[in-house]
């Protein structure tokens, strides 16, 4: 259920400035406002290509909502280098899409699905992923790419706090990119949340050269993102309707 897309490129990051511009997300029919970090730019306007090879990484159980991308990652890309900084992804289960959640629901709900997600065999789930996936990635970015997972294991959920799932875990790719190899290790950080009564995910990824244990830099990226993510639509959230207890 819970499976982690990635891009090809990825690489370090630092705690992010907000520059005040907002990113609207459609999800299930409603707007749930996300914060652009400085210098920052949305994937699906800026960098189409990079946004529809993230997407078609995905399987057909989630969506893509939106990508969040260094504008200066973009001009080194259409220069033929890799990016630089840490990117953002939101993501959406498709079956959930169109439901909405309570505060009480989710509360509620929060520990099976921290259970599960604890508990996903993501070694299984990348393996099943990987087929097709290459073509499918080509397609999106015009050029030729394959991508294979080594060992994932299970993602490590650290926190329930503030009405967030947040986990992490570690993914080592290596591949072939339009003849050229590639091989890194990825962490990500992810959180699993409702904004505005949507279920969704924000997960930040960079590569690492040595294993943190505490995948510091990566989660320092994305706790604000998700805090901001929280405040902005705090008042969509309190203005729709919920169950009596």
């Amino acid at each position: 259920m819970f499976r982690i897309a990635l891009v090809v490129w990825f690489a370090l990051c630092s705690t992010p400035v907000f520059a005040g511009d907002l990113a609207p997300l459609s999800i299930g029919g409603k707007e749930i406002q996300v914060d652009v970090p400085a210098g920052y730019v949305r994937a699906s306007e800026k960098a189409p290509s990079l946004f529809a090879t993230s997407a078609a990484a995905l399987p057909p159980t989630l969506r893509l909502v939106e990508t969040l991308v260094a504008e200066s990652d973009i001009k080194r890309m259409l220069a033929g280098e890799s990016l630089a900084q840490a990117y953002v992804q939101v993501q959406v289960m498709r079956d959930a899409e169109g439901v909405d959640f309570t505060d009480q629901e989710w509360r509620a709900l929060q520990p099976t699905m921290a259970k599960g997600l604890g508990a996903t065999d993501l070694d299984a789930t990348t393996k099943a992923l990987q087929s097709g996936m290459g073509d499918r990635m080509s397609k999106a970015a015009g050029g030729a790419i394959e991508i294979k997972y080594g060992a994932v294991g299970k993602p490590r959920v650290y926190s329930q706090a503030g009405d967030v799932i947040r986990f992490v875990l570690r993914l080592p790719i290596s591949g072939n990119v339009n003849g050229k190899d590639v091989h890194f290790l990825l962490e990500c950080a992810g959180a699993v949340l409702v904004l505005n009564g949507k279920l969704l995910m924000i997960n930040a990824y960079q590569p690492v050269d040595a294993p943190d244990d505490n995948f510091t830099k990566v989660r320092a990226f994305l706790d604000p993102i998700v805090e901001r993510a929280q405040a902005l639509n705090a008042s969509s959230a309190a203005g729709a309707p919920t169950k009596a207890d």
